[in-house]
């Protein structure tokens, strides 16, 4: 098995080549208007700022929330600190998942419990402003039981600006200290995840 990160390498933010982390467009549109403590209600025909109707679905492996704190507690002693939306670790610590398959409502059933390793802090070029937790099988049955066709990722942290100056220079330094870290995870099971925005705020489970 490959490890994840290498894999991922071609995709991740490309630090030396910026001297700030920009939110791209996407997450602007999608993500930022996400990041209030508005009540958010069923599954329902009325988008509020930053959902979208009809839901979609995928096939998605929920995970127990890993909780990092190593890195946690370096990101909040940080200049980074008042650009993290905190509020959404409590919001999403049940909605931890990783995308199988997106647009899928085919469920998958797991004979046996499988075990992953979650790794440290990830930022890619697409969705930039997410930070998210790679993830790959522990061994090589997990691995026939995801059948995966691309590398896992799942959404943890959202920051709510651009990083820029020192701030920067410390989530680079974060990221590659914290990143190589290993948490292992147990999944009992897959679930189809219906979701009216990219964080899974206003969503269910349908299996």
């Amino acid at each position: 098995m490959n490890d994840v990160l290498t894999v991922l390498a071609d995709q991740e933010y490309e630090w030396r080549k910026h001297d700030a982390l920009r939110l791209d467009e996407r997450y602007r549109t999608r993500h930022l208007p996400l990041m209030t403590d508005r009540p958010r209600g069923p599954l329902g025909p009325d988008p509020g700022p930053g959902e979208f109707w009809p839901p979609a679905r995928s096939l998605v492996l929920p995970l127990p929330d890993p909780r990092p704190e190593p890195f946690l507690s370096a990101l909040a002693d940080s200049g980074l600190a008042g650009l993290v939306w905190w509020r959404g670790l409590e919001l999403r610590a049940d909605r931890v998942h990783a995308t199988l398959v997106h647009g899928s409502d085919e469920p998958r059933a797991l004979d046996v419990p499988i075990d992953l390793v979650v790794r440290g802090p990830w930022i890619g070029q697409f969705n930039t402003g997410r930070i998210y937790l790679p993830v790959e099988p522990a061994d090589e049955a997990a691995a026939l039981a995801v059948a995966a066709e691309r590398p896992l990722l799942a959404g943890y942290l959202q920051l709510t600006a651009d990083v820029t100056g020192n701030a920067y220079a410390e989530l680079r330094d974060l990221v590659a200290t914290f990143q190589p870290v290993r948490m292992h995870v147990r999944v009992h099971q897959f679930h189809i995840l219906e979701t009216m925005d990219d964080l899974a705020l206003r969503s269910r489970v349908m299996n």
